[in-house]
């Protein structure tokens, strides 16, 4: 049922600073606020706000953009690409910043990006174009960068074992403040862009033919989505690793609350996601400690991964017919 955009907003505002306090309040693995802060949660918070509103809005672009409810980064092998990109760069380079370019960063952009453009590719040498070839693609694609991260899994020396394993994962720990400007940096540029395109996404959504026949620069604004949406995911991606299905279920819900229009989807879609993954961190950070009072923390990737999954065989069993790309 759709409400009116401001209301929705005012819940969502309120719903992200409730799950900000909650989330100092429980702390991890059921530790006090005081001490919540003493572990730099405050970054952790940041960054879990900025990669959720990043992959919200990533997945409502990929979904106008394919006119298709099932498509995000993850299904669409951006997130694996980008998890590939990083996951080299550690292994032959390591990380840390290269003449003041954060390499990492720099090397998920590019994985994202080129695995973006294969699926496309991949889905239109079809006759047809179907949907479903677009996310067979995109599986496809995810399971051969898998395999190659694995490979590097194999081939890593121990120190570089567990930074690897943690983007396969997905976490959200981190130090200090400096992963959280350079994730802001980059999210920011492509928000900037997704906002610009609002009216774009639209019209795309109604198939190119429409769009092109209402003045939109087709090539150039697939082009300019490709760009900003893969930019965001691997912001998010170099700092967290590969956190699935956000992008998937996010946009999906929000589109059945304020609709389909992208300059009210776009702004819910942020506010959404800023609340929906902080909140799968510290239930994911505190499982274990509240179901047999383990220190162990499970990585929100599995959390999301888990939510995400049934949410996904949830849309695959309810959609009704099969469309093509125009």
């Amino acid at each position: 049922m759709l409400r009116r955009p401001s209301v929705v907003y005012v819940a969502l505002i309120a719903a992200c600073g409730a799950v900000a306090i909650g989330s100092m309040l429980v702390g991890t693995c059921g530790e006090s606020f005081f001490a919540a802060w003493q572990e730099l949660a405050l970054p952790r918070l940041l960054l879990s706000m900025i990669s959720g509103a990043a992959l919200a809005v990533a997945g409502a672009m990929f979904q106008a953009l394919f006119r298709n409810p099932l498509a995000s980064p993850y299904t669409l092998g951006v997130s694996s690409g980008a998890s590939l990109g990083a996951a080299l760069t550690i292994f032959t380079v390591g990380g840390g910043l290269w003449h003041g370019i954060p390499i990492v960063s720099v090397a998920a952009f590019g994985g994202g990006l080129i695995c973006v453009m294969i699926v496309y590719t991949v889905a239109h040498l079809r006759q047809g174009r179907s949907i479903a070839m677009l996310l067979l693609a995109g599986v496809t694609i995810g399971f051969i960068c898998s395999a190659l991260i694995a490979m590097l899994l194999y081939l890593a020396q121990q120190h570089d074992l567990r930074h690897i394993l943690q983007w396969m994962m997905g976490s959200l720990e981190t130090v200090g403040f400096d992963p959280v400007y350079e994730s802001a940096a980059m999210v920011a540029l492509a928000m900037g862009v997704a906002i610009y395109l609002h009216r774009d996404l639209d019209l795309l959504m109604m198939g190119e033919l429409v769009a092109a026949s209402r003045g939109v620069s087709v090539k150039g604004s697939r082009r300019l989505i490709y760009f900003s949406a893969s930019l965001m995911t691997a912001g998010v991606v170099a700092h967290s690793g590969p956190i699935v299905f956000v992008g998937l279920i996010v946009p999906h819900i929000m589109r059945f609350v304020v609709g389909p229009i992208h300059r009210h989807l776009l702004p819910a879609c942020v506010l959404a996601g800023a609340a929906f993954l902080p909140l799968c961190d510290v239930l994911a950070r505190n499982a274990m400690w509240w179901l047999r009072e383990e220190p162990r923390q499970l990585p929100v990737g599995v959390l999301t991964s888990l939510v995400g999954g049934c949410f996904f065989l949830y849309l695959l069993l309810t959609r009704r017919e099969e469309r093509t790309l125009v």
